[in-house]
Parts: structure tokens; C-alpha cells; sequence
């Protein structure tokens, strides 16, 4: 009797010893995806490439702890909401462009959302993500939050992921345009040329 009772309490140790490594496994593997899917991307341009406020050094794209998309943006020079108003012409623009179609080509194809930093007035930047569809204007569909860091040389834009419609993975790039000129020469884009980088969201 004793002995078949010390036989029971064996097993009953084994077993709850092997459910809490179990569980302990699980809980690794799901703390492994979490940290893969949010891994951030950086990266960096050249410093005068082109001319004007919006020249962009470095980016950086990665999820953050409350699940929305973090994106960093840095400058050659400081930045004001001023600067990206334009007196006549298109304003200055910074935009995170991204494809979420799986079999997207960036280099033939258009984004399909867009989030961006604009100027509300001469104090107050705007952001947004916007969807583009065939030739038409885009269209907001989302606000986006901004904010200047204490250098006022980068800024952070957050925005959900159900604004770009919840992809798995999507390509991006990120493209500035100095205010009132509309000419290559005044867009710097990251990476240059027409390239993207993947950004997995699970």
C-alpha cells in the first residue's frame, strides 16, 4: 500500500513537472515570435543629398508595446511645422509609403496607404494614413499621432495597424518632399531609388 502510494505521488510530480516545462516552452516560443515580429528596421541616408529642411538621414519602423507602428524620422537640419509650409505650391510632406499587397512591386507600383507628416498651421504639425486608389487623390482614412523630439531633429509617427488594414507583412520606404517644389531633386527618398524594405507584423 505504502508503495503504491509513493508510485501515485511520483507520477503526480512527473506530470506536473512536465506540464510546467510544457508551459514554460510555450510561453518561450511566444515570447520569441513577439520579439521577431517587432524586431525594428533602421535606415540611413545621406547627409545633402538633397536640398532644404526635409533632408532625411535616418528612419526607423518597429511595433510598439501598445501595438501600433512606430516610425522615426530624422533630419539633416531642426524642424518646425513652419518649415514644411509652402507659400505657393504643394506643402513639405514626410510620409511612410507602404504597400500591403502581398505580391506588390514597389518599384511599378504605387503605395496603396500612405502615413504622413504635414503642417496644420505655422506651430502644429498633422499626421494621417491615407489610402490610394488608382489615380485618385488620397483619401484619410486615419489619424496618426506626431511628435517632435527634444532635438527637433526627428519625428515620431504612430499609427494602427487595422489604418493599414491589418497586414501579416507589407513592403515600405519612407519619401519627403521639400514644401512648394513639386521636381525630383526636391524628394528624398529612404532607400534611394526604388527600392523597400519587408516589415513583418506576425
Amino acid at each position: 500500500m505504502a508503495a503504491d502510494l509513493r508510485r501515485r505521488r511520483g507520477r503526480g510530480r512527473r506530470l506536473a513537472l512536465g506540464g510546467g516545462c510544457a508551459a514554460a516552452l510555450t510561453l518561450l516560443v511566444v515570447s520569441a515570435a513577439l520579439a521577431v515580429t517587432s524586431k525594428t528596421i533602421v535606415l540611413t541616408d545621406e547627409r545633402g543629398d538633397v536640398s532644404g529642411a526635409l533632408d532625411l538621414t535616418r528612419v526607423s519602423l518597429q511595433r510598439a508595446s501598445d501595438g501600433r507602428l512606430r516610425a522615426a524620422l530624422s533630419f539633416a537640419d531642426a524642424l518646425t511645422p513652419k518649415a514644411m509650409l509652402a507659400s505657393s505650391g504643394p506643402p513639405g510632406s514626410a510620409c511612410v509609403r507602404i504597400w500591403t499587397a502581398e505580391g506588390a512591386d514597389p518599384a511599378s507600383m504605387r503605395p496603396d496607404r500612405l502615413a504622413c507628416v504635414t503642417a496644420r498651421s505655422d506651430e502644429e504639425f498633422r499626421g494621417g494614413v491615407y489610402e490610394v486608389t488608382g489615380a485618385a487623390l488620397p483619401k484619410r482614412v486615419a489619424g496618426a499621432s506626431v511628435k517632435l523630439t527634444a532635438s527637433a531633429t526627428s519625428i515620431v509617427l504612430r499609427f494602427t495597424q487595422s489604418s493599414i488594414g491589418r497586414p501579416q507583412r507589407f513592403r515600405f520606404a519612407v519619401e519627403s518632399t521639400r514644401p512648394g517644389c513639386e521636381r525630383a531633386a526636391c524628394i528624398d527618398t529612404v532607400p534611394s531609388g526604388a527600392t523597400a524594405r519587408t516589415f513583418r507584423l506576425r
